[in-house]
């Protein structure tokens, strides 16, 4: 699969960039918003030559689109890993969240269960990177039927929940040392939606601030003591 990601100031600057740097047109390829650019971060998307892809779509053993994404999702998802030789069992939950512009906005999670810890395993992958390139493909390969970019979001064993849990610790920690020393700490590298993870768990602590910093997959979260 021929993919980029790409961070830029907008949205439409980092997808220009990624277009010119795989030589393509926009019809010719999907785009998945990774980071809006709200706030400290600066936008981030990736860029898929979606005609890699046809073959996939095509053999993929999934219904005909009826107007139902979570269940065209799901069969999806369940054909993929019939493919990958994993046994598991996937249900849906759809959920409201507020959006970028406070619309609420409709996500579908997938949630992925199976007595096989190892293959589980396998599939989260080294800090979830598996997963996450997991959610990517089957948003693609979804949004190649219903003619959108859906909000499909994937769960292996409850990882995600438990990813959370385990930032939201490590930020009160590491801002509690940073108040102590007066010094500020810099995190390892994180994907965009767990950096956002440490941002919004310490936006409302006065005593301390975040920013991001880096480039690409090496962009990390710093906290910093307050100014004032």
């Amino acid at each position: 699969m021929k993919s980029i990601e790409i961070s830029a100031r907008t949205v439409a600057e980092a997808v220009e960039l990624a277009l010119a740097q795989l030589g393509k047109d926009r019809d010719e390829v999907a785009i998945a918003v990774l980071e809006s650019g709200e706030g400290e971060e600066e936008a981030l998307v990736r860029v898929t030559v979606v005609d890699e892809e046809e073959s996939l779509v095509a053999t993929a053993s999934v219904p005909k689109y009826t107007g139902d994404v979570a269940g065209l999702a799901r069969s999806f998802l369940e054909a993929l890993l019939e493919r990958m030789d994993i046994h598991a069992y996937v249900t849906v939950v759809t959920s409201q969240v507020p959006g970028q512009r406070g619309e609420p906005e409709e996500t579908i999670t997938l949630h992925v269960e199976g007595a096989d810890e190892e293959a589980m395993g396998l599939l989260i992958g080294r800090r979830g990177e598996t997963l996450r390139s997991l959610q990517f493909l089957l948003n693609l390969l979804v949004s190649r039927r219903v003619q959108r970019w859906p909000q499909l979001v994937v769960d292996v064993g409850n990882y995600r929940q438990r990813r959370q849990e385990s930032l939201e610790g490590l930020a009160r920690r590491m801002a509690e040392r940073v108040r102590q020393t007066g010094r500020s700490i810099t995190l390892e590298p994180m994907a965009a939606y767990e950096r956002r993870i440490v941002h919004l768990a310490l936006r409302d602590d006065s005593r301390v601030y975040t920013e991001s910093m880096g480039e690409g997959e090496n962009r990390k979260v710093v906290i910093y003591p307050s100014k004032s």
